[in-house]
């Protein structure tokens, strides 16, 4: 505050030397002086701290979602939205009516259900058989006597028949061979007539022959003449997979692979065998029933809904008067929880946020008391307006009980700093292809000589609304030339940021904080 009054302060005198030279031409005859073409600005240490400003509101981060446990209807819900409940209060009372009517419809429902499990636990016999839907020959089988069925087969069939009597293979002839062509198919030592079923598009041919001795996926040799003229892998040529979902011991298993079966043969005998899948899904169905009913009945006695939690009520959803099902959704919740703070962070200045930075918040209800703030998460997703893109960044705030939901205030984040550096106000930085320059004072020219400046290069750091950090180019002592019209410009493309007062005489004052190594945190980061 004390720097802000010596600046203004200065930007008083400044006016009034300008002003005495015009007071004195309105009362003279003669010229009016002419303004100086360059002021003198002589550069001191000190330190820039770039910082981020935004704006933004506090909110909740999460929210729940409270369902109804049952089919009900509501006779009234006891809340609004935006109201502080705690768990245990009654937030809805139930329609007692819908109750009893729901609760003698499920009882119904289960007396139905006890007799139909009553008929099939008559049909259950822990004695049983698996048997094909069809007819074929078993080319593969996976059961195997004193195992458990289920446990024996891990998913798969307990056979695979083949159900045309034919196995096939594929096989890239050596010789040229045609369509309905016979050939010989040697298994083993075992040979078999066979013949060409198809020419495939890629040259390759699928050769059939009888399912009696080949099984699935051995090599076999296709001759012509008494001539190998190719060999593969042997499959079935029309396959059917038996699975089963009987359960228990495998007591016997009465045929064996190459057998011929029918829809009548008896392809494995199990004892101890489970109820049926038809009888357990029956079951289930039943104990969810007893369950939902002995859920109904209890609301009955007690026809109210309590909040599982303390929170506050952002949305009521449910309707009274309605039918609704169990899982209807009845309210939203926020429950209880810090707040954070979203808040939009321009697109040249997003870069500069990382999470974990921290800072402070000056909310527009509680402007004296700055509350600590730290970056917990950045959006990648920006919003346009304006042309301009800002990003959502989202702050843990540090707690304190007379905050509210949707307050508004301004983060201010320390994003860098540089301290003991040479300080230049931007109104002397110029830029051109090479870079950012400026006009240093040449020293060995006479006092009252003109200076047009020597123009040097310089490698720029960090910056804010006023100044910026110079890391190469220039040192302490040294003297930039900047025009008054370009002091003029930078004020005015400030305006909007925080008040420094009018730009002063840099010839008669240090950089703020007191000189060199002085403590310079004007407030930066924000557009001009």
């Amino acid at each position: 505050m004390r720097t802000l009054i010596q600046l203004k302060k200065t930007v008083l005198i400044f006016c009034l030397v300008l002003a005495l030279p015009i007071m004195a031409a309105a009362g003279s005859t003669e010229s009016p002086a002419e303004a100086p073409k360059y002021i003198e600005i002589p550069l001191s240490l000190g330190s820039v701290t770039k910082t981020v400003i935004a704006t933004g509101s506090l909110c909740y981060d999460k929210e729940e979602i409270l369902t109804l446990p049952g089919d009900v209807t509501l006779s009234f819900i006891k809340v609004k939205q935006g109201d502080s409940v705690v768990s245990g209060q009654v937030l809805a009372r139930y329609n007692t009516k819908a109750l009893n009517d729901a609760v003698k419809t499920l009882q119904t429902s289960l007396d139905e259900q006890d007799e139909a499990l009553l008929t099939l636990l008559s049909q259950q016999d822990s004695e049983q058989s698996i048997k094909p839907t069809m007819s074929g020959v078993i080319k593969v089988l996976n059961l195997e006597k004193g195992q458990m069925v289920q446990q024996s087969l891990q998913g798969r069939p307990a056979v695979i028949l083949s159900t045309n009597g034919l196995m096939q293979v594929s096989i890239t002839p050596a010789a040229e061979l045609s369509l309905n062509q016979a050939v010989t198919v040697k298994v083993g030592k075992q040979k078999q007539k066979a013949t060409v079923a198809r020419l495939m598009d890629d040259g390759s041919v699928i050769i059939t022959f009888p399912d009696t001795k080949a099984l699935p996926e051995e090599t076999v040799q296709v001759m012509l003449g008494g001539t190998v003229v190719g060999e593969g892998n042997a499959q079935i040529n029309q396959p059917y997979c038996l699975y089963t979902d009987v359960d228990g011991v495998i007591d016997s298993v009465p045929v064996k692979v190459n057998s011929s079966v029918t829809k009548k043969t008896t392809i494995a005998n199990v004892i101890n065998a489970d109820p049926t899948t038809e009888y357990r899904q029956a079951l289930e169905d039943r104990e969810e029933t007893a369950q939902e009913l002995k859920n109904l009945q209890a609301m009955l006695n007690d026809p109210v809904y309590k909040s599982p939690i303390n929170g506050i009520v952002s949305e009521i959803i449910a309707q009274t008067g309605q039918a609704l099902a169990e899982g209807d959704n009845l309210l939203k919740i926020y429950p209880e929880q810090p707040f954070v703070m979203d808040v939009a962070v321009d697109e040249l200045d997003i870069l500069s946020v990382k999470e974990g930075q921290e800072g402070t918040v000056a909310l527009d209800a509680l402007p004296d008391v700055p509350l600590n703030v730290r970056v917990e998460k950045i959006s990648r997703l920006g919003t346009v307006s304006s042309g301009i893109t800002s990003y959502t960044v989202t702050l843990s705030v540090q707690e304190d009980s007379r905050l509210l939901s949707g307050m508004n205030g301004t983060m201010t984040l320390n994003v860098g700093e540089e301290a003991g550096t040479v300080l230049v106000p931007l109104a002397a930085l110029m830029n051109d292809r090479q870079g950012n320059y400026v006009l240093l004072k040449d020293k060995s020219l006479a006092d009252d000589a003109d200076q047009t400046g020597i123009k040097t290069y310089v490698q720029v750091g960090l910056s804010d609304a006023n100044f910026a950090a110079v890391a190469l180019g220039l040192k302490e002592g040294d003297v930039v030339l900047v025009r008054p019209g370009a002091l003029q410009t930078d004020n005015n493309r400030r305006q909007g940021m925080p008040d420094f007062g009018q730009m002063p005489d840099f010839g008669q004052m240090q950089p703020p904080g007191g000189g060199p190594g002085g403590n310079f945190q004007p407030g930066g980061g924000q557009r001009p």
